[in-house]
């Protein structure tokens, strides 16, 4: 039988963060070497990491599917050495949609480069997918990076700004925002940092104008009944998007993280579908 080789590695961004991830790929019986297998990078959503939830079994899925899976953690998400704390507040605080394109493309040259050390890599076959604000970190990152050739967005934002008016002056005044936790003992808080970015990167930022620019195969996977990102945003960057090369599938009674939890202790049936879906897409695309 076929054994899943799982591995942690660590890449250094130009400003001296880590950035730490999951690469996974299915070894054949006969032995090391074997055929290049496309890669598949996932991209997390906001206040989750590589370790959360579902994320593992994704990374496993891709790979017992036939990808190279690489599950990383953004450099400035919180998380550290220790995969499972959220013990970097401060690299959090500053974190900016700006960086997050950036770790995206480090992972990119670190294929390229071998950084990586997987030579099971085709990197010819490069696709992306993402969760929420991880699907239009994803969606950018395509636009921008040649090296990918085939996308999916799943509970995807529209566009990065949900501040109001209000908000973005009370967050000037204090310098800093809150954000609420499930966990009593885990409190986010963003400075301007993120603010900035926004304002100073604007044109760069807009989803759907990266959306109309792609010129790659989009799959769209949204749940009818995600409060977090109402199916008007998935429907307005389908609008926005080449019919010829994009899908867009809606899940009836389906929520933000179809279905699954932290832990996750057994499949969803919903987020099985969503892999199913997405792995059947980069098959054919890739």
């Amino acid at each position: 039988m076929d054994e899943i080789k799982e591995r942690v590695f660590r890449l250094v961004m130009p400003l001296g963060a880590d950035l730490y991830g999951d690469i996974r790929w299915k070894e054949e019986s006969t032995g090391p070497g074997g055929k290049k297998l496309p890669v598949i990078i996932v991209c997390h959503g906001f206040k989750a990491f590589k370790d959360w939830g579902p994320f593992p079994a994704i990374g496993r899925y891709f790979a017992e599917s036939g990808f190279v899976s690489i599950v990383f953690n953004f450099s400035h998400n919180g998380i550290g050495k220790n995969f499972r704390k959220f013990s970097e507040r401060e690299k959090f605080s500053v974190n900016t949609f700006s960086i997050e394109l950036e770790d995206v493309s480090t992972v990119l040259s670190a294929i390229s480069a071998n950084q990586i050390e997987c030579d099971r890599i085709d990197e010819t076959k490069i696709g992306i997918v993402g969760h929420s604000r991880g699907g239009g970190i994803a969606i950018i990152s395509a636009r921008e990076n040649r090296k990918i050739k085939a996308v999916v967005g799943w509970s995807t934002v529209a566009y990065f700004d949900r501040y109001t008016e209000a908000q973005r002056r009370l967050w000037r005044d204090k310098g800093v925002v809150g954000h609420p936790s499930n966990n009593p003992h885990t409190l986010f808080r963003l400075r301007t940092d993120l603010l900035d970015d926004l304002e100073n990167n604007r044109e760069r930022l807009q989803i759907k104008q990266a959306v109309h620019d792609l010129g790659k195969p989009l799959l769209l996977v949204h749940g009818t009944a995600d409060i977090s990102v109402p199916t008007d945003e998935v429907k307005s960057l389908f609008e926005a998007s080449d019919k010829t090369m994009t899908e867009l599938i809606l899940l009836d009674g389906v929520g933000h993280m179809y279905g699954a939890h932290h832990p996750y202790v057994k499949p969803a049936p919903a987020m099985s579908r969503v892999l199913e879906l997405t792995s059947a897409w980069f098959h054919k695309h890739l």
